[in-house]
């Protein structure tokens, strides 16, 4: 029988729950961050905005990815996955079928897509709506990483135009049993425009 990886995250997600609940887990969780360190993270809260506007440097992608996996996931399974655009034909492709992209998304860096893998989602009842907590999750975690990193970011919805629709997953390589949650334009900001 083949592995299931989504069921493997879960099961170790549960035994680390376990852990906490009963006071076996330790410190791993528990920094206090200091006065300075909070005002940094909540000044970039207030500061942080979309960007449409990116210049031609590149970005450290490797680190984003990182920080990205580091989002908070249902059940800790990690269903949804990144999928990096980075070559300037797919880019103008997406910036004309990506519904709230038109005219800019193809002038980022990269464009991450978020795809779910529907197996990591066994119950029928979060089928319809986890995976769209999960990309949220990731989203956020990358807004704040491009944040940190001096980077420019702006999510865009996944709507596709429904003639486009089968293109698109042909294109992209979104199988049968994957769901595209959005995408993510990120890139050096030519010029922050703040709130």
């Amino acid at each position: 029988m083949e592995n299931d990886i989504y069921q493997e995250r879960y099961l170790a997600h549960q035994e680390r729950k376990r852990d906490i609940l009963t006071n076996n887990y330790g410190k791993r969780c528990f920094r206090k961050y200091t006065r300075v360190e909070r005002e940094i993270f909540f000044e970039m809260l207030r500061t942080r905005c979309s960007q449409r506007a990116f210049n031609k440097e590149g970005i450290d992608l490797d680190t984003l990815l990182w920080a990205i996996d580091q989002s908070p996931s249902s059940c800790d399974r990690k269903g949804v996955g990144v999928r990096v655009i980075s070559e300037r034909d797919d880019k103008d492709l997406l910036s004309g079928l990506l519904v709230g992209g038109v005219g800019w998304v193809n002038r980022a860096d990269k464009v991450l897509l978020l795809v779910a893998d529907m197996d990591a989602y066994k119950s029928p009842a979060e089928r319809d709506f986890m995976l769209y907590l999960d990309a949220g999750v990731m989203i956020q975690t990358c807004y704040l990483a491009c944040e940190a990193m001096n980077y420019g970011c702006c999510f865009v919805n996944p709507n596709i135009r429904e003639e486009n629709q089968e293109f698109f997953k042909e294109r992209f390589g979104i199988m049968d049993n994957e769901v595209f949650c959005g995408a993510l334009a990120v890139g050096n900001y030519d010029k922050k425009h703040n709130k």
